[in-house]
């Protein structure tokens, strides 16, 4: 009976992709195959080991000396719908109108209003306006990226929010209780890192979101490097304006199971989480991290396309896009290798090396050159280029 409730939820939220998308849309077949996979509820997937051992620390351990003085529960929220509204991706995070990741290059539209969620972070405002003071919410996120062993058109994200009542700060100036937000958001984050990480070497670099402000990364020194393990700050004071909690201060976080994840296991390749073979699955147990063991190494093959772009439109995530969804999972890395500009044509020229290499078996040539013909023809047709 669950089996069959979560099958239907699944074909729902994919149904519903299809019913809303209209010409404007920019979402494939092969990406609404991946909505409602849940990869981060399976007990024994490394995504749902590492979302439960987050999920575990709130629920028992997050408690800082601040906040155990007003103790508030977290919500654990994972069944919130991808689909969400340009407003609730975009606006109420105050992202500028012209920010680059409005585009249609980098997020996965169903219609002009609708979209599949870049971040987690889509949902704080609606939450916040509910008066959840504590919160974490895990989820799917799509974004049109590069093609790499670490970036997918779809991963996981975690998003963590506290929020602080104003009688609950020492003081009653702004910025001491926006200082008194930032070193508990600090004393929590450092905790969850050595509850993940244990005993490691941290540091905070400043950034900048438009939702937070201050703002800070968390880096830490793992296998002899230093490496980015979330995003996070306060929250910034005018979207808490607009969720008309005028007087509350309060913190945010978000950071990405499957960066956690292929350090903690050390998989080398992100396509692997999406792999239905046993000889992935079954080296993961519930509650346990352990060092991936490779099963194979198949050959790598690699084929060269060339064309002539304008600088000034070119989208390389177009190409991406393309090349992800007819190679799929075959397409191990993209990468461009030359580049001049062609002065009689006053276009540049681009050579792009499509790596491909199963998972699983060794590829023919043959049908790898199937595939290479039905993206140079994809080039042409769709993104209107011209051939070298």
């Amino acid at each position: 009976m669950l089996r069959k409730l979560v099958r239907f939820q699944f074909c729902t939220i994919q149904d519903q992709i299809k019913k809303q998308q209209n010409s404007y849309s920019n979402i494939t077949d092969k990406i609404i195959q991946y909505v409602g996979r849940d990869l981060h509820k399976i007990p024994s997937h490394p995504l749902g080991i590492i979302k439960n051992r987050i999920q575990t620390f709130f629920e028992n351990d997050a408690i800082t000396e601040k906040q155990s003085k007003y103790p508030l529960k977290y919500k654990i929220i994972d069944n919130l719908s991808p689909i969400v509204s340009v407003k609730q991706n975009f606006d109420s995070l105050l992202v500028p109108s012209d920010h680059p990741s409005r585009k249609k290059s980098d997020t996965y539209y169903i219609n002009e209003n609708q979209l599949l969620r870049c971040h987690t972070s889509a949902h704080q405002v609606e939450l916040i306006e509910k008066n959840i003071d504590a919160f974490v919410v895990v989820g799917d996120v799509y974004r049109r990226d590069e093609i790499d062993a670490t970036h997918y058109p779809v991963f996981h994200q975690v998003e963590i929010v506290r929020i602080f009542q104003q009688d609950q700060f020492s003081s009653k100036y702004l910025q001491h209780q926006i200082q008194e937000s930032m070193d508990d958001l600090k004393e929590t984050l450092e905790r969850l890192t050595r509850h993940l990480f244990g005993d490691v070497q941290m540091r905070w670099v400043e950034t900048t979101f438009p939702f937070t402000n201050p703002s800070m990364e968390l880096e830490i020194y793992f296998q002899d490097k230093w490496l980015e393990v979330l995003g996070c700050g306060v929250i910034h004071q005018d979207l808490m304006k607009n969720c008309q909690r005028l007087t509350e201060v309060g913190w945010a976080a978000g950071l990405g199971l499957e960066r956690l994840a292929l350090l903690l296991f050390q998989i080398p390749d992100i396509r692997l989480f999406w792999s239905q073979d046993p000889r992935f699955l079954d080296q993961f147990k519930s509650g346990q991290i352990n060092k991936f063991q490779p099963f194979s190494k198949y050959p790598s093959c690699y084929k060269d396309v060339s064309f002539y772009v304008d600088h000034k439109t070119w989208e390389e995530n177009d190409l991406h896009s393309i090349i992800r969804d007819i190679g799929g999972d075959l397409i191990e890395k993209v990468e461009c290798v030359d580049t001049f500009y062609n002065k009689k044509k006053d276009l540049t020229s681009k050579c792009y090396r499509i790596h491909y290499r199963s998972l699983e078996r060794t590829l023919q040539n043959e049908e790898i050159d199937i595939l290479q013909f039905k993206i140079r023809d994809q080039i042409k047709d769709l993104l209107k280029l011209e051939l070298r």
